[in-house]
């Protein structure tokens, strides 16, 4: 059996599965983390960051490269397009997944999910980096968390998808039971790779 070029037997692995993910109001953070504690609990090492405190982290130095943001106007973060864009060649040549979390997801209709993968392709278009895997996962509409202008924005485009408009709370509209499956598929990619 040979090595593959980007895991060479020489290089120190610093854990499993390596997960950068970008957040404006903190949902992309916990769907980060609870796929981390699924995969922990398959018996990996996750090293979990935010994409603030991942300037030094090397994908190469993992079997699996996560990387997890949510679309904002359309568009994921720029904290995390440029840390990709910058280890593209890397996260490219290892096993590495694309997760993007937007409220355009929870749509379930043919075009909130033409929509969502959109976002995604542009992203993957412009960072130069073809993942093995992408995944789309519904938000949360953090009425809470927004500023009054925000808010307020939020508020009509919501009425306009038949969406509550009821500002008083927070609706999460993600799956967490499919973000548990996935963190479970994840665990086994990332076994796949250390085994094969």
């Amino acid at each position: 059996m040979t090595d593959s070029p980007a895991h060479p037997k020489h290089v120190f692995k610093d854990g499993h599965v390596l997960v950068v993910y970008a957040s404006n109001h903190g949902h992309t953070a916990k769907i980060a983390a609870r796929l981390a504690e699924t995969m922990r609990g398959h018996g990996l090492e996750v090293d979990l960051r935010d994409v603030a405190s991942a300037a030094g982290a090397q994908p190469g130095r993992y079997e699996l490269a996560v990387i997890a943001a949510s679309v904002h106007r359309q568009q994921h973060q720029k904290e995390i397009f440029d840390w990709v864009a910058a280890r593209y060649e890397a996260l490219t040549e290892m096993r590495s997944v694309f997760i993007s979390v937007s409220l355009t997801a929870a749509e379930d209709t043919d075009e909130g999910r033409a929509g969502a993968q959109r976002c995604i392709d542009d992203f993957t278009a412009r960072t130069g980096w073809a993942p093995t895997r992408t995944e789309s996962l519904a938000g949360s509409l953090q009425y809470r968390e927004y500023d009054f202008f925000t808010r307020q924005l939020m508020r009509l485009l919501m009425t306009k998808m038949g969406h509550t408009s009821d500002v008083s709370h927070d609706h999460d509209y993600t799956d967490w039971d499919r973000v548990e499956r996935l963190g479970v598929e994840l665990a086994a990619l990332a076994s796949e790779t250390k085994v094969g």
